[in-house]
């Protein structure tokens, strides 16, 4: 009868999963489970923060609208605002009739008025007031003569200088002054007139 020998040395296997080793994993599974609560709970503070953050920003971007919507509804509406300028329309066209009428006046103003009224003269008669109006359109002149004859004369040589201006004197007021007492002793009498 033979016998068999073995050769072969088995080792004793134990149990597959150990005491030792299950507590190793159960105590990594604690830890990375422990891990992950506190990044989650980490995370859900600050989306807290940003959320409070943002509540806040809304409260006051509508604290901000509601200001300007306040705003808006303070202004005039578009019929009142055409309203006011069908009003001003007319002070408008005044003003720029005024302007016209200053330009149409040159540069030199009223030199050539002046200048005119300079080269008329007339013995006896002097000038008290000058007013010139409507852009040299509208002379009038204010005076004393010695006779009332020479305002009449002087108020035709007006009227041919003038003319090149497109003024014409067509009334005439005159008023007699009392008479004065002069040094040598002769009264002396003049009359007031006005040219317009």
């Amino acid at each position: 009868m033979s016998q068999q020998i073995n050769l072969l040395v088995r080792e004793t296997v134990g149990p597959a999963l150990s005491a030792q080793r299950s507590l190793i994993g159960l105590g990594a599974m604690v830890v990375a489970f422990l891990g992950y609560a506190a990044l989650t709970w980490f995370g859900s503070e600050q989306l807290g923060d940003t959320v409070a953050q943002s509540d806040a920003q809304m409260v006051a971007e509508r604290a901000t609208l509601q200001g300007l919507e306040q705003k808006l509804a303070a202004r005039p509406k578009l019929p009142d605002i055409l309203a006011q300028i069908e009003a001003v329309k007319p002070y408008a066209a005044e003003s720029q009739e005024l302007v016209n009428l200053i330009r149409g006046a040159g540069r030199e103003g009223y030199t050539e008025h002046l200048a005119a009224l300079a080269r008329v003269s007339e013995d006896g008669v002097w000038l008290t007031g000058i007013k010139l109006g409507n852009a040299g359109k509208s002379v009038s002149l204010t005076g004393r003569s010695l006779h009332h004859e020479s305002v009449l004369r002087y108020a035709q040589r007006l009227n041919e200088r003038f003319s090149p201006f497109g003024v014409q004197f067509t009334a005439v007021e005159l008023t007699p002054d009392p008479a004065r007492e002069s040094t040598s002793g002769a009264a002396l009498s003049s009359v007031a007139f006005k040219l317009f």
